[in-house]
């Protein structure tokens, strides 16, 4: 029922693999397919999104909201070019941006400074003032998106962002249809609970329909270095998404070195909560940029490899470590797959 696509997954600056954080997530409704142009979510948007964006199948016509989980410059300063360009697209409909009151501030600098016209209107919440309620729309009569608030633990106002999709799927029953001898030219009205002569005696449309609930909630949190915080939010989450910075060895030294704290989480702290919270599917994200790409932990360059083993010690769930442009589907039975790269 989702489908994410990460845009970004260096932490602080971007390297040659990595872009700065952005997530685009889509709701995977009963009427559309991975890969098709479904409604979706952008979760933070640092410089050079809009230009991630383009290589794969989002349509900007089909944003449905941004959320900015803080207002460091790595989670928002692509932004602002977005909503530009989104402009010079010709978009109409209005955008919600969920975000940090000093994100709020930037925006709108920017659009008075640099005399940004936008063609729609953005409808601004702060997510201070609905930390206690979230933000809940529908995409269609029975299809429901609550999108919910935790605040994390970072050097600045930060949170994280519990998304739920709710969709009735309504389908023939093929078998009864067949078995009451009913023209299959009248089925799809059927359906729609608009045809009736075609009915046997004492039946109704809904004795020919089966409906089913699918509920799916993830959860993506911001920079944080308290994954505890999460442990109401992730009860019944079929995914956690987390920022993994370092590796234990590595976040020991950066505190052993520094005069401050960064405020982010090791692959440890990550996996030892992921288990104790029996979270079913784990991406991490988020890297430092010292971390290179190949995944060999007996080498002794800070790579993939480190993180992952240091998860694997511990987590005995389905784990994927984030690289740019991979996509990640959670089909509605919870079971999560690494897609090929967006396009």
């Amino acid at each position: 029922m989702f489908e994410l696509t990460f845009l970004g997954t260096s932490s602080g600056v971007p390297t040659k693999m990595r872009n700065v954080s952005a997530l685009a997530v889509s709701m995977l409704g009963r009427r559309m397919q991975a890969g098709k142009s479904t409604p979706w979510i952008l979760v933070d948007c640092g410089e050079g999104t809009q230009h991630r964006l383009l290589q794969t199948a989002h349509k900007p016509s089909m944003l449905q909201a941004i959320c900015i989980t803080h207002a460091h410059g790595d989670h928002c300063y692509g932004l602002m070019g977005l909503l530009a360009s989104l402009a010079m697209h010709g978009r109409s409909e209005p955008l919600l941006v969920i975000a940090p009151k000093a994100v709020g501030d930037l925006l709108q600098a920017c659009v008075s400074l640099t005399q940004m016209n936008l063609s729609y209107r953005i409808d601004f919440i702060d997510i201070a003032e609905i930390i206690d309620t979230g933000v809940q729309y529908q995409l269609a009569d029975d299809w429901t998106i609550d999108i919910q608030i935790c605040p994390m633990s970072h050097r600045i106002e930060c949170f994280g962002f519990v998304i739920t999709q709710e969709l009735a799927e309504r389908r023939l029953d093929t078998t009864k249809l067949l078995q009451a001898g009913i023209d299959k030219r009248h089925w799809q009205q059927i359906l729609a609970g608009r045809y009736e002569p075609c009915l046997p005696q004492s039946m109704s449309h809904s004795d020919f329909v089966i409906s089913r609930q699918y509920r799916q909630k993830i959860v993506i949190a911001g920079d944080n270095d308290k994954p505890e915080l999460l442990q109401q939010a992730v009860m019944g989450a079929d995914l956690l998404v987390h920022e993994a910075t370092y590796t234990q060895a590595v976040l020991d030294k950066v505190l052993a070195q520094n005069k401050f704290n960064p405020q982010h989480s090791s692959a440890l702290q990550v996996a030892q909560f992921a288990k104790c919270a029996n979270i079913p599917n784990l991406i991490l994200t988020h890297f430092s940029a010292r971390f290179l790409g190949f995944d060999d932990p007996s080498d002794t360059q800070p790579n993939m490899g480190h993180i992952r083993q240091e998860v694997q010690n511990v987590y005995g769930g389905k784990l994927i470590l984030a690289a740019d442009m991979m996509r990640v589907h959670l089909s509605a039975d919870g079971q999560m797959n690494q897609r090929d790269e967006a396009g």
